[in-house]
């Protein structure tokens, strides 16, 4: 078991709160957090799940709720290491009872202690169009165990092996500007111990081009067509914003669009070097991350809502791993 007590004593010994990883490099003035998620204590594979686009909220027009709740419970009934959501965490940002409905349906998920690590989505800044401060501070005020504030993005060292950078994809990406120069820094310092990289971000940098692309994300795609093949891990980008799913490779990276976590679908068109394949239009979904010693294995866990039978309604029509260089 990943939360075995033995990994809840040493997280009590080490000063951390249970709801929450440890900080392995605390925030400064100059350098955003680096949080830590533990290895397994038993040397097992570290199980983690990945999806964005949940839409948390009371309104029912611009969500599927059932579906939203489904993926919730299968979440927590598989106990993962750490949870990623890759924004739209809410529908109104600015809204402080949309991250009420967060805290209420995920108790399960806080209830056996998994942390969850957000990136910043456009929606997290819905109903703040003048001064972002108000729905900033709600999204820094719905994680009161992760010293985010006052930074949007940040990293979390994950086992030994694994390094997540979480992106603000809302924030200048271009070269010279200031997350741009942090990002090149962790990719180029993550270390020797470190095999792969996980970029989280809400915009997906390779999506299909009927898609248009909205800030800078592209700029993370233009970056790693350069320098990926030289780093000694590889890399795996998931962005959301797209209520579906899709899978690329570019330039050895693989792509991935995770954006079924319950926000109304949109299609996809699934061509242009689309590597799933799927034939559903619908999606809701999140992927399950197996980090091992040399690997790193995906499935796409798909709901099907509307299904009589409970057990039919979950497939997982698309799979991938990632091997290390070395």
């Amino acid at each position: 078991m990943l939360k075995s007590s033995l990994t809840r004593l040493a997280l009590i010994a080490a000063g951390c709160c249970l709801l929450a990883p440890c900080v392995a490099v605390p925030a400064t003035d100059a350098q955003p957090p680096r949080l830590s998620v533990p290895a397994s204590s038993d040397a097992g594979p570290l199980v983690l799940a990945v999806y964005g686009d949940t839409r948390f909220t009371q309104r029912t027009d611009v969500v599927n709720a059932v579906a939203r709740r489904a993926l919730v419970a299968r979440i927590a009934s598989e106990k993962p290491a750490a949870i990623l959501i890759g924004g739209d965490l809410v529908y109104e940002g600015n809204e402080p009872s949309d991250y009420q409905t967060f805290a209420s349906e995920t108790r399960a998920w806080s209830s056996e202690g998994i942390p969850v690590f957000p990136a910043l989505g456009n929606h997290e800044f819905n109903g703040c169009a003048q001064d972002v401060s108000d729905c900033l501070a709600n999204w820094w005020g719905a994680f009161p165990d992760l010293p985010l504030r006052p930074y949007r993005w940040y990293s979390v060292a994950i086992g030994s092996t694994l390094l997540a950078l979480v992106l603000d994809s809302d924030s200048p990406l271009r070269p010279g500007s200031e997350q741009r120069a942090w990002f090149e820094q962790q990719l180029t310092g993550a270390g020797e111990q470190v095999k792969f990289i996980l970029i989280l971000l809400h915009y997906p940098p390779v999506r299909d081009p009927i898609f248009p692309h909205t800030r800078d994300e592209q700029e993370v795609a233009r970056y790693l067509s350069r320098h990926a093949r030289s780093l000694p891990q590889r890399v795996l980008v998931i962005g959301s914003h797209i209520h579906n799913y899709e899978r690329y490779l570019r330039d050895g990276v693989i792509y991935v669009v995770s954006g079924g976590g319950g926000a109304k679908p949109v299609p996809a068109p699934r061509i242009f070097g689309e590597q799933s394949h799927l034939k559903t239009g619908v999606n809701f979904h999140y992927l399950r991350l197996t980090l091992r010693n040399d690997s790193l294995s995906a499935s796409m866990v798909r709901y099907e809502a509307g299904k009589a039978d409970a057990d039919a309604a979950w497939t997982e029509p698309d799979r991938f791993e990632i091997r290390a260089k070395h």
